[in-house]
């Protein structure tokens, strides 16, 4: 892939850990237990629990005062947040020029969405113009871009969990074509309660969450680099995805795994890295939930973290619930 040799130069995070990549690295190395509660249905209540961990709400100096960001969703909010930390992280105290955007999701804007074809349902003509534009997939990235003044390419990649391992891999093309000279890659979701139930027909113990991560990278700079990859592993069945996970296992000195908690979904990814050794091993998912488009972001951004305070490699397992599975080493 071309994303190797890619240089992380900054980091930004919203979870439900908190709003910053710090709280969120001292949540995992703590294995802090973070509040769940009832994600509640609207209409008739369901007969059974569906848990959810969701953002607390924004400090104020996290909330974002920009005439875009009246009525945005909340995906909008968080990855505004994480791409603001991300920058300062990198040194930056105003967005540079030539800055590009891949924006990388699941589910998007599905507050929003629910909300206005609520409104057509009840009554078509009263739906409101005002919220459609929230329900496109691109609209988060839109207001980023205005919030920063971004000039260079934007774009929205909608894919699986670990679909953030393409969207670098169209930054470093970016890089090295002269489109951009550094692009934030921004991975976010927002709960809401569709998504939620919908992964409590995979199992009962499934915790959604929501947040967003973001990092800086540039094709130098002082950052952890991206030095090997492994994928994308294309799978078209869970049995051929258990086959093709022991191709991920990457040899370093931290591990950020992908494992739940659930042991019949942990099963493969245990078993292909069990035969190498770690000083740490951390899973972000057992303590934060299920965030789908985010969830990698979040990954790296831990895993970024790791490395720089540590000064060693950090490997990141990210095998995905569909289509292709990644591994990466920082370092």
């Amino acid at each position: 892939m071309n994303a190797i040799g890619l240089h992380i130069n900054g980091v930004g995070a919203v979870s439900a850990a908190g709003w910053s990549s710090e709280e969120l690295l001292r949540a995992v190395r703590d294995k802090v237990e973070l509040p769940v509660t009832n994600c509640p249905r609207p209409g008739a209540e369901r007969p059974w629990p569906c848990p959810v961990r969701t953002v607390p709400p924004a400090p104020p100096e996290k909330q974002v005062r920009h005439p875009r960001f009246r009525r945005v969703s909340a995906i909008s909010r968080y990855a505004a947040a994480a791409c603001l930390e991300a920058l300062k992280d990198a040194g930056f105290d105003t967005p540079p020029p030539r800055l590009g955007i891949l924006f990388v999701m699941m589910n998007g804007c599905v507050n929003y969405t629910g909300r206005f074809y609520q409104e057509v349902l009840d009554n078509p003509a009263q739906a409101s113009p005002l919220i459609f534009p929230e329900t496109v997939f691109n609209a988060p990235a839109s207001h980023i871009a205005a919030l920063l003044g971004a000039d260079g390419a934007v774009t929205t990649i909608i894919g699986n969990s670990n679909a953030i391992m393409e969207a670098l891999d169209m930054a470093a093309v970016w890089l090295s074509c002269g489109v951009c000279d550094h692009c934030l890659v921004v991975g976010a979701e927002e709960c809401d309660w569709l998504s939620a139930e919908a992964l409590t027909y995979y199992h009962e113990a499934h915790i959604a969450t929501e947040g967003a991560g973001a990092l800086l990278v540039s094709a130098t700079g002082k950052g952890p680099s991206i030095q090997r990859i492994a994928g994308p592993l294309p799978f078209h069945s869970w049995k051929e995805r258990g086959e093709l996970i022991p191709q991920l296992a990457l040899p370093a000195s931290i591990l950020i795994d992908d494992h739940n908690g659930i042991a019949k979904h942990d099963a493969a990814e245990a078993a292909a890295w069990s035969q190498l050794t770690f000083q740490a091993r951390h899973s972000p998912k057992k303590l934060l939930g299920e965030s789908m488009g985010a969830s990698a972001a979040l990954q790296l951004v831990l895993a970024t973290l790791e490395s720089r305070d540590q000064k060693t490699s950090v490997a990141v397992s990210m095998p995905g619930c569909n289509t292709a599975a990644y591994a990466c080493v920082l370092g």
